[in-house]
């Protein structure tokens, strides 16, 4: 899969298949997620080179493409075994609050995701539920090579997570979305005897979007408050540099969008899934 050999791989700069693979092993049998042991380890790396943290909180002295050093560092990690692996377990930047260096953190939310295709995705993700595509193809977006235009992207944003949303809720794989349109899932439905659930899809859809959002602002979620690393103002995509002032745009907009799409009231109008 893409994002763990991202994480595992080119994020540690280990090029070698078999050290990749050999790494992602050992971050399974720790238990912990890779996209996210993979980014917190490469910030790691980056603060022991400028000397944010030294092997008294590493335990091993950290070297990008050194997986010997990453495989022990893993082991660290999921024991908690220091005060410096305790905070890193908790995330990335909550190891950086404390000793700096956030603004090399690759977090958008959570660990980033393999994915450095420009503005739109970095946003969908920093504000996202989930990662990656997982909630909206904010890369393929990028890929389009639109001009910069905020109106678009959130109008882009909101519309794809609805579908997405939609058949997450069929428990159908994302990658099949080109195959089961909204038509398509209607018969299904229909077939089965969902007659009232295959005439309001558009409501339900929509239904189940702002109640997603309504739960995650009710756990503390503030999508405003949300930062963007200084690191990925660096990146420079087929596009040219990062547009900074696009990207603060897009995400003061994406989040005005989702505090909309959480006040939403008809989620709880007359639940349109029962049967018929």
């Amino acid at each position: 899969d893409h994002e763990p050999i991202f994480a595992a791989g080119a994020m540690l700069q280990v090029t070698n298949a078999f050290s990749v693979l050999s790494l992602l092993d050992t971050i399974e049998r720790e238990g912990l997620d890779v996209m996210s042991a993979g980014v917190a380890l490469a910030w790691a790396t980056e603060a022991f080179e400028k000397g944010i943290v030294t092997t008294g909180e590493t335990l091993v002295p950290l070297k990008f493409g050194e997986v010997k050093a990453y495989q022990e560092a893993v082991h660290h990690l999921g024991a908690a075994s220091n005060d410096f692996y305790r905070l890193l377990g908790q995330g990335t930047l909550k190891a950086a609050e404390h000793y700096g260096g956030a603004d090399f953190a690759c977090v958008l939310g959570q660990e980033m995701a393999g994915y450095a295709t420009g503005e739109v995705f970095f946003v969908s993700q920093a504000l996202g539920l989930r990662h990656s595509h997982l909630d909206a193809g904010g890369y393929s977006f990028d890929q389009k090579g639109k001009e910069p235009n905020v109106t678009e992207a959130v109008q882009f944003l909101v519309q794809d997570e609805r579908a997405r949303v939609l058949l997450t809720s069929m428990v159908s794989c994302l990658f099949a979305r080109g195959v089961y349109g909204d038509q398509i899932l209607s018969d299904c439905l229909r077939a089965v005897g969902y007659a009232n659930l295959a005439d309001g899809l558009s409501r339900v859809s929509e239904g189940v979007q702002s109640m997603r959002w309504r739960m995650r602002l009710r756990t503390g979620f503030d999508p405003r408050s949300v930062p963007i690393p200084k690191r990925f103002l660096e990146i420079e995509t087929w596009k040219g540099r990062i547009d900074g002032a696009f990207l603060d745009a897009l995400k003061n907009a994406y989040a005005g969008a989702i505090l909309a799409l959480a006040q939403d009231d008809r989620a709880s109008e007359k639940d349109p899934t029962e049967r018929t």
